[in-house]
């Protein structure tokens, strides 16, 4: 399961894209979260802001790299987000190293324009 923060830097991602407000219109978030959102995904490199624009705001940003690029792992990464499993097996936890890295495996082949 995607937090709602993930949730929404996809829909930041897919609006930037489309050059819309579509998606990010279905999120409401205070000023600061908007704020901290856009700083997280431009420090991880998925977005970038334009020059003399003001920050916290979808029009000031850009994709740094094509939709088709972005991945679910890198997403994750730059909110520091993780993902909610709703199960937890013992035998999971003792291997989780391995778990961990099949999952960053499966999570970059999931690309954002796929959504």
């Amino acid at each position: 399961m995607l937090s709602i923060r993930t949730q929404t830097a996809i829909a930041v991602l897919q609006d930037l894209s489309f050059d819309t407000v579509l998606q990010t219109a279905n999120f409401l978030l205070s000023e600061g979260e908007w704020k901290d959102l856009f700083d997280k995904l431009e420090a991880g490199r998925l977005i970038r802001r334009l020059p003399n624009k003001e920050p916290g705001i979808l029009s000031s940003y850009e994709l740094s790299r094509p939709l088709s690029d972005i991945s679910l792992l890198d997403v994750l990464e730059a909110t520091n987000e993780p993902i909610r499993c709703n199960m937890y097996h013992r035998q999971i936890a003792n291997k989780i190293g391995v778990f961990n890295q099949v999952a960053r495996t499966f999570l970059a082949d999931i690309k954002i324009a796929d959504w």
